[in-house]
């Protein structure tokens, strides 16, 4: 049996086991569910407001960076129109600027992601939690993760989690 049928053997017969009312299930029997987390973000106004913030970011940053393009265009033709070499030497100067702004905002922009990673897991946990304890589950797999070949959409509890985020504010 190849590496690849070692891992996703078990978790699939957890999630057959979890989740199917096919099977008769022990008192003991484990209990498995699901969330999506694209879909908490998306649905829910907490995540909303993130990708609302990150867009609006996201724009400035795209507006700042055409200002820069139509500066650069403007000294680049000064320095054809001039053919000076000290044009050309601060043309190459805002090339190196302009790219390092946009390796800046392209830094800023996943560091804003990252951390919003961060804290929307945070905020989402205790609700997960509460709700894998209401329902008896012992693990609660993230749908977008690898490894998950099938699972039973009455083991999601992705809008549970979204309606109890909500009602948190």
């Amino acid at each position: 049996m190849d590496r690849f049928a070692r891992t996703v053997t078990p978790l699939v017969l957890l999630a057959l086991l979890g989740t199917s009312s096919a099977f008769a299930q022990p008192a003991d029997a484990v209990r498995v569910g699901a969330v999506s987390m694209s879909y908490v973000t998306r649905n829910s106004r907490a995540g909303k407001a993130a990708i609302a913030q990150l867009e609006q970011f996201v724009k400035e940053k795209e507006s700042a960076a055409a200002a820069r393009v139509s500066e650069l265009e403007k000294q680049q033709l000064d320095a054809q129109k001039s053919n000076s070499a000290l044009l050309q030497k601060q043309l190459e100067r805002l090339r190196v600027e302009f790219q390092r702004f946009q390796q800046d905002a392209q830094a800023e922009i996943e560091a804003m992601q990252v951390k919003f990673d961060a804290d929307f897991r945070i905020k989402v946990a205790p609700i997960v939690e509460e709700i894998s304890r209401e329902k008896g589950l012992h693990f609660v797999f993230g749908l977008e993760q690898a490894g998950i070949m099938w699972w039973s959409p009455a083991a999601d509890i992705s809008e549970e989690v979204v309606k109890r985020l909500d009602a948190r504010k």
